[in-house]
């Protein structure tokens, strides 16, 4: 059977298994993703080796970190809040120094070859797992779950660009450096480009979800640079989703969809990969791990108790909110397998001790903190009201029979849409959208009237008609707008697509 088969098998296996997995762990109140960590390592060669890790698997998981944390830059944790100054930054140097000396004096103990590079990845924070971590547990707002997450990232970025100068040893230390720092500074100096030629795209393309395709492929371009350039795609993501944040503050619609493409398949993919990659385990392997989960947990707790002070966040939780680990620091070790720095037994006792450590670290959390996980309930009864519900929540703008088309363009411009409805009075004749605008010289916007163009036919529903049955149209039909009548036939309302997307991501009926 040929490997590309064979990977949509174990793909699918694996999709709905690690599901599966984080909803036994959800009803256990374990934090979810670790239990596709563990589901990993029983598919994987370390207990029944029915799944084998190949490139184009190793590919497609690869992919779950790089989007999990550019949705964590774009939307889920406010920085704005936090002001950089020096106790951030000793706390964080402090958070990087202790654990990493600890972990390197015990692997230097233990006679590991590759001491320095292994300690850290085993040392660090991961972000992606305390993303998860806060959002379960309903904090990611709050300002203890944004300064946690600040003093992560911190420690992350820095972690990863000692790691990346590390493994690049063997080439020139002045290029790995300059190529480290041209790729932070290109994806900030470049952002403020790369929002405007996505809102150029919006309004020009109107192809099918064009708008979730181009950040998809900005996202993958930007791991193609980093990646070339010997920088972590994954943090290279966090650092472009945090400077589209802006851009995304209005298309939630669009975030929405990244949720789903992210949490429904890359990420739990991810996860189930880190178990993959471990070899046979034994009682070397094990006791091992266990040894290094313990030196990691106390070595992180400790340098979080220390520097809590500095940060002003109770320190029960400074320490063990820092102490996450099985995001970045999996990808890390996963990178160093790949490029040969590490064999897989020492690929092994390392994950394993980064999954202990994940599972035992939002354990402890828990049941010190007083927060608990948080289920989220779906709202299903929604869709099925009707849409007279919510017109009084959506703009009703339309254009005259009579109105030229410089006030038309005005209106739309208002709107930020790319149609406009026109009536007579309540009588709906159709649509002008701006490809035929765009068509017209600009000199006879004055002169020619909206019902001088060619109008678009309209598709409308009554405002007894349920909102499932608006989201149905929409998706069937792909117009821009449509028009809600009365049992009279008159037009009352105007609905957007991605007014509607947003009114319901927000509303509570």
């Amino acid at each position: 059977m040929s490997l590309l088969i064979i990977s949509l098998l174990y793909l699918g296996i694996m999709l709905i298994l690690a599901k599966l997995m984080e909803e036994a762990f959800s009803r256990l109140r374990l934090v979810p993703f670790v239990g596709s960590i563990f589901l990993g390592i029983i598919l994987g060669q370390g207990v029944l080796d029915f799944i084998k890790i190949n490139e184009i698997i190793s590919f497609i998981t690869s992919l779950g970190i790089v989007f999990l944390l550019f949705l964590a830059g774009a939307e889920e944790i406010g920085l704005n809040e936090i002001n950089t100054d020096k106790s951030v930054l000793i706390s964080s140097i402090i958070q990087l120094i202790l654990p990493f000396t600890l972990l390197f004096l015990l692997l230097y103990f233990l006679k590991i070859p590759n001491a320095i590079l292994l300690s850290i990845p085993l040392g660090m924070t991961s972000v992606g797992p305390l993303t998860r971590l806060l959002l379960d547990l309903g904090i990611s707002k709050e300002k203890i779950g944004v300064m946690l997450f600040y003093e992560g990232t911190i420690v992350e970025i820095t972690s990863v660009i000692i790691f990346a100068i590390i493994s690049n040893f063997a080439k020139n230390f002045a290029i790995t450096i300059l190529e480290i720092i041209g790729i932070i500074l290109g994806i900030f100096l470049l952002s403020p480009y790369i929002a405007k030629a996505l809102e150029k795209i919006e309004i020009y393309i109107n192809a099918r979800e064009v708008e979730f395709a181009s950040i998809i492929s900005l996202i993958l371009i930007i791991s193609f640079i980093s990646e070339t350039f010997s920088f972590n795609s994954a943090i290279a993501a966090l650092f472009l989703g945090f400077l589209l944040r802006d851009y995304f503050k209005d298309r939630k619609d669009l975030l929405d969809k990244f949720h789903g493409f992210t949490y429904g398949f890359f990420e739990p993919l991810f996860f189930v990969s880190i178990g993959l990659y471990f070899t046979k385990l034994n009682f070397s392997i094990l006791s091992i791990g266990i040894i290094i989960t313990a030196v990691i947990v106390i070595s992180k707790f400790l340098a979080g108790f220390i520097s809590a002070t500095l940060v002003k966040v109770p320190r029960m939780i400074n320490a063990l909110g820092t102490s996450t680990k099985g995001g970045v620091d999996a990808s890390l070790l996963i990178s160093a397998l790949s490029l040969g720095l590490i064999n897989r037994i020492e690929y092994s006792f390392s994950a394993l001790a980064i999954s202990i450590s994940a599972l035992l670290v939002p354990l402890i959390f828990k049941a010190t903190s007083g927060y608990k996980v948080k289920t989220r309930q779906r709202n299903k009864s929604l869709i099925e009201n009707k849409i007279s519900n919510i017109l009084p929540s959506l703009k009703y703008v339309t254009a005259s029979c009579e109105e030229n088309l410089r006030s038309v363009i005005q209106k739309i411009n208002e709107l930020g849409v790319n149609a406009i409805i026109v009536c007579n009075e309540r009588k709906v004749l159709g649509y002008i959208s701006t490809e035929e605008l765009l068509e017209i010289e600009p000199s006879k916007y004055e002169e020619l009237r909206a019902c001088d163009v060619e109008l678009h036919e309209i598709i409308t529903l009554y405002d007894e008609d349920k909102i499932k049955k608006l989201l149905d149209t929409f998706r069937e039909k792909e117009v821009p707008v449509i028009g809600i009548l009365n049992k009279d036939g008159e037009l009352v309302g105007t609905v957007y697509e991605r007014d509607l997307l947003r009114l319901l991501l927000t509303l509570k009926i």
